[in-house]
């Protein structure tokens, strides 16, 4: 009797042990949750502050893109003013 009463308080402070364990490893996970949940906030905001930047950067390449275009048209109107302006010059040196 003795024995069985040895063998089951050894059980008993080794259940006892065990959901001690478990316990603290709750504790910790919970705790690492609540970290995660944090780090997970925090990275959203950051990558919504990216997706902005990086949408007004479009933006602004868009209109970069936009002006280009419109300079290489002036551009073009201005060589083609200058090759009449100078077919011009050619004829009135030609004159005198």
């Amino acid at each position: 009797m003795e024995s069985n009463l040895n063998i089951l308080e050894a059980k008993v402070l080794e259940a006892i042990a065990l959901i001690q364990d478990l316990r603290q490893s709750n504790r910790r996970l919970a705790n690492s949750n609540s970290e995660m949940a944090a780090q997970v906030t925090e990275l959203t905001a950051r990558l919504l502050g990216v997706e902005s930047d990086n949408e007004r950067l479009n933006t602004s390449v868009a209109e970069a893109e936009d002006q280009a275009e419109t300079i290489q048209i002036y551009e073009k109107k201005r060589q083609a003013i200058e090759n009449r302006v100078g077919g011009l010059l050619e004829k009135l040196e030609a004159l005198g």
